[in-house]
């Protein structure tokens, strides 16, 4: 697996880059949660896979909540994407079963090894419609937390909308955290229930996003 390399300095000057990219491919981006966001001792933000465009809004939600965060993203994407190992990508390959073993554990050793990190992952594991439903996810979200024992995980939904203007807009809301501590789980059950909560997340914005209701979101740009 290809293990990440956070560069402070590269991360800077990407914030800057991504930021002119996003302004010059959407028209604003708003969020919903920010400040009821609690950054603690292990926190998994657990999101839906619509677009290519993801991780470049992880990113970018990563920097507003100034959290410590990596992503785990598919081998091939990241072969080609190298340079995203310096912002704290690293691989996963969900078909080999030895290989994705490796990267649960590297993720759950990322999240005990220093505290207050954030770990980023999109459960789907393939870019599909934000509306298609039933939602399936790996359940590799479980094996982590499993592993990690005492943790926050928070589902958090992102959809790209044409409303009024003729680019679009990036709109997330960011959902109601999960507190998990040392007790047995059942991975295939609270596999379910992320899927469900991510669901809901996804209807909800859908629903203010339709009905316009979108006073508290705040806008990064």
């Amino acid at each position: 697996m290809l293990e990440a390399k956070k560069s402070r300095w590269f991360e800077k000057v990407f914030q800057i880059y991504n930021r002119n990219l996003l302004k010059r491919r959407f028209y604003s981006f708003r969020v919903l949660g920010l400040d009821n966001y609690v950054n603690v001792n292990s926190s998994i933000i657990y999101a839906n896979h619509s677009s290519w465009w993801d991780g470049l809004v992880a990113f970018e939600i990563s920097k507003a909540l100034r959290v410590d965060s990596f992503i785990m993203m598919e081998e091939k994407q990241l072969r080609n994407l190298f340079l995203f190992r310096k912002l704290g990508a690293f691989s996963v390959v969900r078909e080999n079963s030895r290989q994705a073993v490796k990267s649960l554990n590297y993720a759950v050793n990322l999240l005990k090894e220093k505290p207050f990190r954030t770990l980023w992952i999109f459960p789907q594991g393939e870019i599909l419609p934000n509306d298609s439903r039933p939602l399936h996810f790996y359940n590799g979200l479980a094996r982590i937390i499993q592993r990690v024992g005492d943790c926050v995980a928070v589902p958090l939904a992102i959809r790209y909308e044409f409303l009024n203007e003729y680019k679009p807009e990036i709109f997330v809301k960011i959902g109601k955290s999960e507190n998990f501590n040392n007790i047995d789980f059942n991975a295939k059950k609270l596999t379910k229930n992320f899927e469900s909560r991510i669901s809901k997340t996804l209807d909800e914005l859908k629903n203010d996003i339709a009905s316009r209701n979108l006073a508290n979101y705040k806008k990064i740009f």
